[in-house]
């Protein structure tokens, strides 16, 4: 028998803190040329800093200097020490080709799989143009568009979802022949014609730098994230912004491009388009990415529930007890996780689910954004078979 003493445990799960998400990783694909012992084509790597792109053999005077114009404007965007995944693919690759899911390797399926989910923005970006000019941009751009949507959908179904930014490459300054984006229902993909170079080209590094610098909530266009690390802005015709009278219109057609104001030095962006209609809740990247990270949450959240046992009524309905310790455990998790992000959460169980049926126990996340009016809905379907 030991001596009498005061035993202390400590207990680590009481909090039920769930694993953290990441908010603000991006990911780029990239044109370029293999650098023997440094830099293989269609592999993933994570970069931290352009000194990373450097180690790779990814610098602004070599081979690869395409590649690293955009991931040099992502970190002019993010700063040393965001994390990028990046990978280069050949530079004969086309921006289809780059989410094309028939081809035996699609290079974002190699980029997504690599980062396990940690990329909330992939960006696409090529040197090779398609052979003709459809709606105003190089006809690669909107079949790109296309393929991006169903490849997004793919992964959201995963629980790994993202938002593509599409280079808008080779304007023909025609603002009125531009597809009208608004018409569209690709709401996970993303165009912009924003570019700090005017030989034909869109900045996506620099776009995506400024989805890593924000919390998820905010748009790249608030004026009061300051003006844009760059020193001349074009849109991908080549001519400057400031020259020009059509940018009301290119912007009522959901692009991204860059704009100055009066007042102020600078060029900021005009938004966060996504390609989908008005009606559409998640029309713009911030929304996608404050539905996604409490998706995410939920996920991680209720994912320990799985085939548990649990009380159910005599309709084989979910037992009130069970239910409310449902909708309690997301609630504190998304409030606690999404504190300022979000204007307010709520969870619904619906206990008129006959779950011994083998029905799918279904719970209603409603989330209002912050500074917008409508509530963006989850269903969660639960199911234990």
């Amino acid at each position: 028998m030991g001596l009498p003493n005061v035993e202390i445990e400590l207990v680590r799960n009481g909090l039920g803190l769930v694993a953290e998400t990441n908010d603000n990783t991006c990911g780029i694909i990239l044109p370029g040329i293999a650098i023997a012992g440094k830099l293989e084509l269609n592999k993933a790597y994570s970069i931290f800093s352009t000194n990373g792109a450097n180690a790779l053999g990814i610098d602004s005077t070599g081979v690869n200097k395409d590649a690293f114009r955009h991931i040099s404007e992502f970190y002019a965007g993010a700063g040393t020490g965001a994390k990028l995944w990046i990978l280069v693919t050949a530079t004969t690759a086309k921006l289809s080709d780059l989410v094309d899911t028939d081809l035996p390797l699609c290079p974002a399926r190699v980029i997504l799989n690599t980062a396990g989910g940690e990329i909330v923005a992939l960006g696409l970006t090529s040197v090779t143009d398609g052979e003709t000019t459809l709606d105003g941009l190089d006809s690669e751009v909107y079949s790109a568009m296309i393929k991006a949507q169903v490849l997004a959908t793919e992964y959201q179904k995963r629980i790994m979802p993202f938002v593509s930014v599409i280079e808008g490459r080779k304007f023909t300054g025609d603002a009125d022949s531009l597809r009208d984006l608004s018409t569209e229902s690709n709401y996970r993909a993303a165009i912009t014609l924003a570019s700090t170079k005017s030989d034909g080209s869109a900045s996506v590094g620099l776009v995506l730098g400024s989805i890593a610098n924000q919390p998820v909530q905010r748009k790249i266009s608030r004026v009061k994230n300051g003006a844009l690390p760059i020193e001349s802005g074009y849109l991908s015709d080549g001519v400057e912004v400031g020259m020009r009278e059509d940018l009301e219109t290119i912007h009522g057609k959901k692009f991204i491009i860059l704009r100055k104001f009066p007042t102020k030095s600078g060029y900021f962006f005009n938004g966060d388009f996504t390609a989908t209609a008005p009606e559409d809740d998640l029309n713009i990247i911030a929304r996608i990415r404050v539905i996604d990270k409490a998706t995410k949450i939920a996920y991680n959240t209720y994912i320990e529930e799985l085939d548990d046992d649990v009380e159910v009524n005599d309709d084989g309905t979910l037992n009130h007890s069970v239910a409310a310790y449902l909708k309690d455990r997301i609630e504190n998790q998304v409030n606690s996780s999404m504190a300022g992000e979000i204007s307010r959460f709520t969870a619904t169980v619906d206990t008129t689910v006959d779950i011994l049926a083998g029905n799918p126990q279904k719970i209603y996340l409603d989330i209002v954004p912050k500074g917008y009016l409508s509530t963006i809905r989850v269903v969660l379907g639960f199911k234990n078979e």
